[in-house]
């Protein structure tokens, strides 16, 4: 336990580590006198002086959840709040709001090692509410580029409970992480070549160093949903084979979903976005109307076991 001084005259208490990247490390802590924990990722500059492109991640981060220090650029009930940051002695600390119950890894692992699929109502509400997330940040010309369950943090579990269905049916999901993510706003080219984020969830263009939009984005969710449903990705494999798998990724080779067990309504939507041809994509404002009817209708028809 230790704790700092930021200019902004918080204390903050350390708990402990969250999780660690190359160039930074997360920790859960509490932030006095409001008596808040938060998430709070600390970036050490002074190692990345000299990397440019990580600076850049940092900034992006910042600006694209919060304009100057009081108007939130992303403000969306469905997105991870940007609290507060602050720059001194080569670090960047950066104060977020707290994923109480881990990120959406979480329910996959947990439905995987009981052999158990997950409920469809409940891959619609998290479709819902992810599509709910990117429609907000498309809105707002901005592009995530890094979508995956890594980085889609959970609220709401009922920890409590033993049964899967009950623990996870009102689960809340936030959209966070935003290292990766681009402001068209003021571009004059509206697509982008760089190629960042997780191959696992990246759509062909990208693996092809070709131009993107935000069409891209609707691949990567689309990976995420179809891997609450298959409890894996998609583009999945048992090797480190990454010819093998980029091959597979810009020819749209997957497994299909077991029709016996999901509706057809979710194996077509999945199907429509992970389409190579990203013209051929549904945007973000038809994907959020049908997984809303999705929802409803799986509301109706299912019911727990």
């Amino acid at each position: 336990m230790s704790d700092l001084e930021p200019e902004s005259c918080r204390r903050v208490v350390f708990d402990r580590v969250l999780g660690k990247g190359a160039f930074s490390t997360v920790y859960r802590a509490l932030v006095e006198p409001e008596n808040e924990h938060i998430a709070l990722k600390i970036v050490h500059l002074r190692n990345i002086v000299n990397d440019l492109k990580t600076v850049q991640d940092c900034v992006n981060e910042i600006s694209n959840l919060k304009v100057g220090t009081t108007i939130i650029k992303l403000n969306h009930s469905n997105i991870i709040r940007c609290l507060w940051w602050d720059f001194s002695d080569f670090e960047l600390k950066i104060g977020l709001e707290l994923a109480t119950g881990g990120d959406l890894r979480r329910i996959i692992h947990e439905h995987y090692d009981k052999f158990n699929l997950i409920k469809e109502p409940i891959i619609w509400s998290c479709a819902v509410q992810l599509s709910s997330a990117l429609y907000h940040m498309h809105k707002s010309r901005i592009m995530h580029r890094d979508i995956k369950p890594a980085n889609i943090f959970v609220y709401g579990l009922k920890e409590e409970k033993k049964s899967l269905y009950e623990r996870w049916k009102n689960v809340k999901i936030k959209l966070g992480d935003f290292g990766f993510s681009k402001d068209i706003t003021n571009g004059l080219d509206m697509t982008c070549r760089s190629v960042l984020g997780s191959p696992l969830y990246m759509s062909p263009e990208r693996m092809l160093h070709q131009k993107y939009y935000f069409d891209s984005d609707i691949w990567s969710m689309a990976c995420v949903i179809y891997e609450l449903v298959a409890l894996q990705a998609p583009f999945h494999l048992n090797t480190l084979d990454m010819n093998l798998m980029t091959k597979r990724i810009i020819n749209g080779f997957y497994p299909p979903i077991p029709s016996d067990i999901y509706s057809i309504k979710i194996t077509k939507f999945i199907d429509s976005c992970i389409i190579v041809n990203h013209k051929f994509r549904p945007n973000i404002s038809q994907i959020l109307r049908i997984t809303r009817r999705g929802l409803a209708e799986s509301q109706n028809t299912a019911l727990p076991s």
